[in-house]
């Protein structure tokens, strides 16, 4: 796996990252655009599902990307952010889950007392979306590496739970759906939208440092 030690290294890491999907995403508007009949009623049918699955990755991919350059910094525990120092500790506590025996439990308690200034270890499976990435996930994965729940993703929330999840779970389950074209460029462009704010949001943590206790002032 490659560290990612900079910001810049960040940027090239998430641009490369979206790139493709962007691509896709044209690709199946065109065929949806250039289509007729049932035809074109298969594309928007699988355009659906292509961009669901490109909402889920994507979040999922930049929100990796961000902890791994956090970790990258090799900071310890007690000069992270509220956010990202839960996240570590997430990381500690998921290894006596399941421990039954009290030294497991003392031993992290120790750590607690002890151990803060220690190089935190962050994972970047805690960045779940349960596959049905819907507006709750989504806030929970904003919540794990603090970002701010914005009012525009607030107002998405419908869109995120009805257009695009729910649908995609009703083709996903061979079931019969009304969708036009104009609808799903709609959708589209509207999820584009979500995506690119929550990827200018991730950008723009990690220059002014919020994933820090106390963050980069800015200029």
């Amino acid at each position: 796996m490659v560290k990612i030690r900079t910001v810049e290294a960040l940027d090239d890491a998430i641009s490369a990252e979206i790139a493709w999907r962007k691509q896709e995403l044209s690709t199946t508007l065109k065929l949806v655009q250039q289509s007729k009949g049932p035809a074109q009623t298969a594309n928007l049918r699988s355009g659906v599902v292509i961009l669901y699955a490109h909402w889920e990755g994507w979040v999922k991919a930049v929100a990796q990307l961000y902890i791994r350059y956090v970790n990258t910094q090799a900071l310890p525990y007690d000069q992270l952010s509220t956010a990202f120092l839960g996240t570590a500790l997430k990381t500690k506590m998921s290894e006596i889950d399941e421990a039954n025996t009290p030294m497991v439990h003392n031993n992290f308690a120790s750590f607690i007392q002890e151990k803060l200034s220690d190089r935190a270890k962050l994972s970047e499976d805690l960045v779940r979306t349960e596959s049905n990435l819907s507006s709750r996930v989504f806030f929970a994965v904003l919540d794990r590496i603090g970002l701010e729940k914005r009012d525009k993703y607030i107002l998405r929330a419908n869109m995120i739970d009805h257009d695009l999840v729910h649908q995609r779970n009703t083709i996903a389950h061979g079931e019969h759906l009304e969708l036009g074209v104009g609808d799903f460029r709609t959708l589209r462009n509207d999820t584009l939208d979500l995506l690119g704010l929550f990827t200018d949001d991730v950008r723009n943590a990690a220059s002014t440092g919020r994933h820090l206790a106390v963050p980069t002032p800015q200029v």
